[in-house]
């Protein structure tokens, strides 16, 4: 009944978008016969959504990929706001489906959320911060230091119900990724399009971007320094999925990607992304108990360090350049923010609990631009935490990540006994790895995409025992099944 139902209202709600919106660009604009076009698809996605909350989790996804990028072309378009709303949006229609007990609660109960709400509630404290100059910095900058870390372990927690769910998200993020580097190798070899051209010469973009080593490609991320370590991640984790996940076709899709990441990776430029394959390869050496995958990493590790900081080969090349000066302790920019963190020492002492969420680094100058903080640039994830939160949010905030890392680990080599789930549980623990490391040097930890989809990973890491104990039930009953058609074939005889 509901798919004849369904078959009837999804051709019906497009043949009305489409008249509306001939009706509306004749008579009135093109914006608002947009907007009454999708109406009705827009109604159509929240019956759905109410049905079906997983629809929210991927949806939360998709945009969180793609938002940012966006805002470059509509600048109007607030994309923390429209975050908001559909995780809101989702979050409300979780709760629905849990008063009505249609979701299994204790899977929220796990140490990845209690260890985010227990952060979360460090950082509603920082609001009665007696530095905290600017109460409208603590509002806008928590959603990305605490909210949708605990908003997105509870989401993922509760609605990826087992492992295709995981390799769904994983495809999604290979596809997404596919799409980065697609944008990316247009603006190395087609150009800048306008709105591009726009935000590098009016909105300053050129002055980090077009430099004297070469343009720093940044595809529809924020930033090159973003993209760079996004586009790392994506590497360290779908090279490491190739091995494990299932079927020849799956493997070579989830390597290509990963070649296709590293390609991107090199041409944003960024000398810090290079810390997400080490950092992230290097928890592999110890998490790996494939003897030849051990060897392997080693071997590139060791490889790419030498080639990078003890010889000349591929200087010609302005991104191997700039990689190469990763490891020039010497580099004028390493300084810059040697002697900025200096400052900031001296500054800090005598404040156990920071100056206030918002308050630290260039973009405090909207809320306090006289601040001293507020002038002098943190350039790292951990180095605003400290400024923000204080020296006991930057040790509760590096125990927290820690844990989760120490906690994974014990999971992928003590408890996970699925072959291709741990091999999974694994990769998401390396990329995860790999962005602690970028992030002492960029504040990408929190941005959009990386953030989210780095809480999604924490989250799928500390479910995956529900998802090893059904799979091994499944193993169990198809045994018992193929004991009893045995048994029932050698009793026809008689």
């Amino acid at each position: 009944m509901l798919q004849n139902i369904n078959k009837i209202i999804v051709p019906l709600a497009i043949v009305l978008g489409v008249l509306v919106f001939v009706k509306l660009i004749i008579s009135v604009n093109i914006a608002i016969a947009f907007f009454f076009a999708l109406l009705p698809l827009g109604i159509l996605y929240l019956v759905y959504l109410f049905k079906m909350p997983y629809l929210g989790l991927l949806s939360i996804f998709l945009i969180n990929y793609f938002i940012m990028g966006m805002t470059r072309y509509v600048s109007s378009l607030q994309g923390g706001i429209v975050m908001d709303g559909i995780i809101g949006l989702t979050f409300f229609i979780l709760l629905i489906h849990l008063f009505n007990k249609n979701i299994e609660i204790k899977r929220a109960l796990n140490g990845v959320t209690i260890v985010s709400l227990v952060w979360l509630f460090y950082c509603v404290l920082e609001l009665f911060n007696p530095l905290a100059i600017s109460k409208a910095a603590w509002a806008t900058t928590i959603r990305g230091v605490a909210i949708y870390f605990f908003l997105i372990a509870i989401l993922t927690s509760l609605l990826i119900k087992n492992i295709k769910d995981v390799i769904l998200l994983l495809r999604l993020w290979a596809v997404f990724s596919i799409l980065a580097f697609l944008k990316a190798f247009i603006q190395k070899y087609f150009g800048f399009d306008n709105a591009e051209l726009y935000w590098l010469y009016f909105g300053g973009g050129a002055d980090t971007h077009l430099i004297h080593s070469g343009t720093r490609y940044f595809s529809f991320f924020t930033d090159a320094g973003n993209f760079g370590s996004g586009m790392g991640y994506s590497m360290v984790v779908f090279t490491i999925v190739s091995i494990y996940i299932k079927g020849f076709p799956n493997k070579i899709f989830f390597f290509i990607v990963a070649i296709l990441s590293a390609y991107s990776m090199m041409i944003s430029g960024t000398r810090g992304a290079l810390a997400v394959p080490f950092g992230g390869f290097l928890l592999y050496v110890f998490l790996s108990k494939n003897v030849k995958a051990m060897v392997a990493s080693t071997v590139f590790l060791i490889g790419a360090f030498v080639f990078l900081n003890y010889t000349q080969l591929g200087h010609g090349n302005a991104q191997i350049r700039r990689m190469r000066s990763a490891f020039n302790k010497n580099d004028p920019s390493l300084q810059v923010r040697l002697e900025n963190q200096k400052k900031l020492r001296t500054y800090m002492s005598g404040k156990p609990f920071g100056v206030g969420i918002g308050l630290g680094g260039v973009k405090a100058k909207r809320y306090a631009p006289y601040a001293f903080t507020s002038n002098v640039p943190t350039d790292s994830w951990f180095v605003m935490i400290w400024v923000e939160t204080g020296i006991i949010g930057l040790f509760l905030h590096i125990a927290i990540l820690l844990y989760i890392l120490a906690y994974g680990a014990y999971l992928a080599l003590f408890v996970l006994k699925d072959i291709e789930l741990r091999g999974i549980v694994i990769a998401l623990l390396c990329g995860v790895s790999g962005i602690y490391a970028t992030s002492y040097g960029n504040e990408v930890l929190g941005q959009f995409p990386t953030g989210i989809i780095l809480y999604m990973s924490m989250a799928i890491v500390f479910v995956s025992p529900y998802f090893d104990r059904e799979i091994e039930e499944e193993k169990m009953k198809k045994i018992e099944e193929k004991i009893s058609e045995n048994d029932y074939g050698k009793n026809s005889k008689y």
